[in-house]
């Protein structure tokens, strides 16, 4: 048994090597490497992704948006960046997404700080969403508007080893013993299904939960713009889009991850924009707080 996770251990790194390699001297986007992946099986990444979340297809809107042609919510609104979280080998990136969404919107309208807590959502949203199995963004953006949502110190993230948990009624955390403190503070949930739907969003109102597909490149990516290269698509994934820019001619967007800040760009990436890569310029959603 040993030898035999040696094995699968040594050709998932030699699997790796070759799509990173392939990436590198196909393109010149962006650049792949080694990454805290390499040593993850198969089904531990795609126990990571999300089966909920589905390929979905740009809605053209005719109406112009007046944005800039850059444009990255923390450079202007540096009071909100709460930090890069870590999901780690649970599906709850649409907790995460929906998470840290409605805390930097909450953060732009109050000029706090807010973390909000993923936990929440992974054990007590359970209406449509299966917690470390997988959930919709927009669902999870109902159940706050419904239920209210508690802060990260209050429900600290436990489910990182993939048990979604059961949900509680009261605060587990020691610095904050406010219970659903946000409770009715999000009035309306709304879907962007186009670039220029989500630029007008996040420049209104701040970041939105965006959805995308994963395939195996991605998994190696150091920084650069994104752009789908090689390897066999493994899962959907929600991500926090909070902005957008131009390349060398290339335009993209800025996204925040929930892999912890060593992957990509600090726990960021960017992915190239309004080709609907990986359906990157569809399927976002977002609340606005009161």
């Amino acid at each position: 048994m040993y030898w035999a996770l040696i094995l699968l251990l040594v050709s998932a790194v030699f699997a790796n090597q070759a799509i990173i390699d392939e990436v590198n001297t196909k393109q010149n986007l962006w650049v792949a490497g080694p990454s805290k992946f390499d040593s993850w099986s198969e089904d531990e990444i795609r126990g990571m992704l999300n089966p909920m979340i589905t390929k979905t297809e740009v809605q053209e809107t005719l109406q112009a948006v007046s944005v800039p042609s850059a444009y990255d919510f923390y450079e202007k609104y540096t009071t909100c960046n709460a930090g890069v979280m870590d999901q780690a080998k649970c599906g709850s990136c649409w907790a995460f997404g929906t998470a840290t969404s409605t805390s930097t919107r909450y953060c732009k309208i109050h000029n706090t700080q807010m973390k909000l807590s993923p936990q929440d959502l992974v054990s007590c949203d359970i209406e449509g969403n299966m917690g470390c199995n997988g959930g919709q963004p927009r669902l999870a953006c109902d159940y706050v508007e419904l239920h209210g949502i508690v802060t990260n110190d209050c429900y600290p993230y436990t489910s990182g080893g993939g048990d979604s948990g059961s949900c509680k009624s009261k605060c587990t955390g020691t610095k904050d013993k406010t219970w659903k403190l946000y409770k009715d503070k999000f009035f309306s949930c709304s879907g962007f299904e186009s670039e220029s739907a989500i630029q007008k969003a996040i420049y209104d109102d701040g970041p939105v939960c965006g959805t995308m597909t994963v395939y195996q490149d991605f998994m190696s990516y150091k920084g650069g713009v994104y752009k789908h290269t090689t390897g066999e698509e493994l899962g959907g994934h929600a991500i926090t889009i909070v902005g957008w820019g131009e390349d060398n001619g290339t335009k993209y967007w800025r996204v925040q991850n929930s892999w912890g800040p060593s992957w990509g760009e600090e726990g960021f990436f960017r992915i190239v924009r309004g080709e609907n890569n990986c359906g990157i310029d569809s399927g976002a959603t977002a609340g606005i707080p009161k």
